[in-house]
């Protein structure tokens, strides 16, 4: 029965998701508050799992509908939804196209069951043991949100500002430009280099990181044994011509007994499509009824030879047609290059930027070291453990941050929270009028708060070091952590010769950082917050009410 519709449908739904997924990433201040956000967020099995685990809501049930999903249809979360998936398979097309005419794209590949259950049980095991180092490292919801992220929105800024600047150039109003705090090269090292091993792996091998290190592709393996549609091949009906098993990018399809390892097959039905025959059918185990076998002149040879691959009639004259013919100038030409330089010049917006305007004048470097005994994590994280096991670092909150406060981690958290987000006020500070990062965590490892309750927690307190303020060593004036402070925890103080000096009121302090961001003294700030692992509440400031004059009966 030929079935060729199930790829054109599969193809849709996998760039719809994909599409979504990566603009949540690169331009969530458009797709963030969309129900698109929620359609693209819903099905993601891993961050769905652990924030069922914290809220039980109807909303956080995505995995279960994969589940459901994967026992009727099989892995079609691989090859429809898991936005990973789809890049791997955009990657297998362009190599596809790249490829030697003759040479095999793939073949059957006995499953390696030791290292992709081994990956499965390790990462359940140290996720049960309070780490979360696997999940991060090979979750393919949270490689792809750092590869969406940190990789490719810099590139996405580039062209909206640059478009953006051509608009104005030309009298008419471009959209606003969007600003980026970029992540130090280290923490871009690793997505940089997943990505290229990622490349590298889907050009030669197909999909063997979702069959060999993804532990959902694993996990999702064992259920789509007991699918109820699978991939079927009737041996009435093969000629034996290979097709199948050379464009299975999943390598699971043994031609010579005609099976095919169902706990592997991503359902890319390219093997349905291509098929001479049209035997291989979408089916349930009942008997179904297929396309009459093809002759027996086409049979007579059984043994397996793999085909070279014949160019049509059409590919034959495309290889023969010589160069394309020269075309005229086009007048546009200039506008193109204009275009071209105001994108370059585009480039401008992704350079960070200065939250408090202020730049290093202290004439004596400083000399005592910050050592903050615990690292802050976002508001809403509560607890630094729990923090540390729901995340998967997808960078979804890093992206969504306007401020640039939240960073990738390295060593802040120990190994198990390698790249999971931290407050770093050296980028920037939390914005007192901002929760947008518990909004958007698709895990919640950040739990939403309205902004009153985020107001009023303390994610750390400040801590004041008189030997490095340029007060105490350059003898001036400075008092920009007082003129940032949202509580005035930080108020400034008599200190001698008619100078003031910074004072913190740590029951006022959130721990917001703007202190820290503002301080100008270098290469150690005089003031940092040093973070809680669990949260606490501060006071609100109350406000000083206005002094009424009093009047007379008649003022005037």
């Amino acid at each position: 029965m030929k079935q060729t519709w199930l790829k054109k449908i599969r193809v849709v739904v996998a760039l719809t998701f994909l599409a979504l997924t990566a603009l949540l990433f690169v331009d969530f201040e458009r797709v963030g508050a969309t129900p698109a956000a929620a359609v693209a967020l819903y099905p993601q099995f891993v961050p769905s799992l652990l924030k069922f685990t914290q809220t039980f809501a109807w909303a956080a049930t995505g995995f279960l509908a994969v589940l459901a999903l994967t026992l009727l249809l099989g892995r079609v979360y691989c090859s429809m939804i898991c936005p990973l998936g789809t890049l791997q398979d955009i990657v297998i097309r362009l190599a596809d196209k790249l490829r030697k005419p003759r040479k095999i794209k793939f073949r059957y590949r006995k499953p390696h069951e030791i290292i992709r259950y081994g990956v499965l049980a390790l990462t359940v095991g140290l996720f049960l043991s309070g780490s979360a180092l696997a999940l991060n490292l090979l979750d393919p919801f949270g490689n792809f949100g750092r590869i969406a992220g940190d990789l490719f929105r810099p590139l996405y800024v580039a062209a909206h500002n640059g478009f953006g600047q051509l608009l104005e150039s030309l009298g008419i109003n471009g959209p606003f430009p969007l600003q980026w705090k970029a992540p130090s090269p280290t923490t871009l090292a690793f997505p940089a280099l997943f990505l290229i091993g990622l490349v590298w792996l889907s050009a030669t091998r197909g999909r063997l990181f979702c069959n060999l290190l993804c532990p959902v592709g694993a996990l999702l393996g064992l259920v789509a044994r007991f699918a109820l549609f699978k991939i079927r091949i009737p041996k009435d009906a093969c000629i034996l011509c290979a097709q199948c098993s050379i464009n299975c990018k999943a390598g699971c399809i043994h031609l010579k007994t005609k099976e095919v390892d169902f706990t592997r097959c991503v359902a890319c039905f390219n093997c349905i499509t291509v098929c001479e025959a049209h035997g291989i059918g979408y089916a349930h185990p009942r008997p179904v009824k297929f396309y009459p076998a093809a002759p027996a002149s086409l049979l007579s040879n059984n043994s397996y030879h793999p085909p070279h691959h014949h160019l049509s009639p059409v590919e034959e004259a495309s290889r023969g047609a010589g160069k394309s013919e020269s075309r005229p100038p086009d007048p546009a030409r200039r506008t193109l290059l204009r275009g071209s330089a105001l994108f370059l010049v585009g480039l401008a917006g992704l350079t960070p930027r200065n939250s408090a305007g202020i730049k290093p004048h202290n004439r004596v470097p400083t000399a005592v070291v910050n050592r903050k005994a615990w690292p802050v994590t976002p508001p809403g994280a509560g607890d630094l453990a729990r923090f540390n096991d729901l995340c998967i670092a997808c960078h979804l909150c890093v992206g969504a941050c306007p401020y640039g406060v939240l960073q990738p981690a390295l060593l802040e958290y120990g190994l198990s929270g390698l790249l999971q987000p931290h407050m770093d006020y050296a980028t920037g500070y939390c914005s007192y009028e901002c929760n947008r990062c518990g909004q958007v965590c698709p895990t919640g490892a950040i739990r939403p708060l309205d902004l009153p309750a985020k107001q009023t927690i303390q994610m750390g307190v400040a801590r004041f070091v008189r030997d490095n303020c340029i007060v105490y060593t350059d003898h001036t004036a400075c008092g920009a952590c007082d003129e940032y402070c949202p509580t005035k925890a930080v108020h400034m103080v008599p200190y001698r010769d008619g100078l003031t000096i910074p004072e913190v009121r740590e029951s006022l302090c959130v721990g917001c950082g703007a202190c820290e961001n503002a301080c100008p003294a270098r290469p150690h700030r005089a003031i940092y917050v040093d973070g809680h692992p669990v949260h606490k509440l501060a006071i609100r400031p109350i406000a000083e009410p206005l002094q009424r004059e009093e009047r007379g009966e008649f003022p005037f």
